[in-house]
């Protein structure tokens, strides 16, 4: 205690190390453990409360200096960052990237509420066929496939057969085959079923649905303009040979029945009967 009193009233100088001017403490703790039991320090709250330690002497903690840092090569050596001059390099293509991501989504989006005028149209397909990740990160869904292939099925091809390498695409067949039957939804199929090797079952449900929905349909008018539509869509399928006719002979056999009066339906009877010659031959 009386070498402390000593050492701060003769205003000892203690000697100019990095780590003072940088505002961290130049006083270490002494490392030793205090022997002192629990029972003492809760006797000394008590006689200070009492007041009786107020003309006492508080020892302060024995502290000592840090060993000054060694000049030599193996030793290491402070560094002072505010010595240092940095200099900055832009990347000026990081906002055009991500402005150019922003420009595909909301041009994809639009595709599904509207169509895509042809310069938009070939930005999105190049922008699809640069970009492996792209679809990963577009607001489609099952769901939103419907309108996709009304407004733009040139569009919902390319996504279609990008979409065909991921594990939902069952999903998206799905989709398709409980869609109102459209033109634009009978090109799409046409061309899917040509571009790639789907289930059977796919072929033969959506084939069914299409007949199923000509008889729905109650204007006669609108009935014969999409009787002539399925019926061009089957001639095609059934000629590239992309659907087992046997399959589905005696659906689409009554179906032009049903219709014979149009021009397309005898034309298909006609190609199943020449068929079924050829095999019987």
């Amino acid at each position: 205690a009386s070498f402390l009193s000593r050492s701060s009233s003769s205003n000892l100088a203690f000697p100019y190390t990095p780590k003072a001017d940088s505002g961290l403490s130049i006083i270490l703790d002494d490392p030793e453990n205090d022997s002192r039991e629990e029972s003492h320090y809760k006797e000394v709250l008590s006689q200070l409360f009492d007041g009786e330690l107020t003309e006492s002497v508080f020892v302060p903690p024995f502290s000592r200096l840090p060993p000054p840092l060694a000049v030599a090569e193996e030793e290491l050596i402070w560094m002072w960052p505010n010595d240092l001059e940095y200099s900055f390099h832009w990347d000026a293509s990081i906002s055009q990237a991500e402005g150019q991501q922003d420009d595909f989504k909301k041009l994809f989006s639009l595709a599904q509420k509207q169509a895509l005028m042809p310069p938009q149209l070939e930005k999105v397909k190049r922008e699809l066929q640069s970009r492996e990740d792209a679809l990963q990160r577009l607001p489609i869904s099952p769901s939103s496939l419907p309108r996709l292939v009304e407004n733009n099925p040139a569009l919902a091809v390319e996504v279609l057969l990008i979409l065909a390498q991921g594990q939902q695409f069952g999903e998206y067949l799905t989709s398709l085959i409980n869609m109102e039957l459209s033109l634009p939804a009978l090109e799409v199929v046409n061309k899917i079923t040509a571009s790639l090797e789907l289930p059977p079952q796919f072929i033969q449900y959506y084939i069914r649905n299409c007949i199923s929905s000509c008889s729905d349909i109650p204007d006669k008018n609108t009935q014969h303009r999409f009787v002539r539509l399925v019926c061009v869509f089957l001639t095609s399928l059934i000629r590239n040979r992309l659907v087992n006719v046997q399959d589905i002979l005696i659906e689409i056999q009554a179906f032009c029945i049903e219709h014979s009066r149009i021009r397309e339906a005898t034309g298909l009877f006609r190609l199943l009967k020449s068929l079924d010659n050829k095999e019987a031959s």
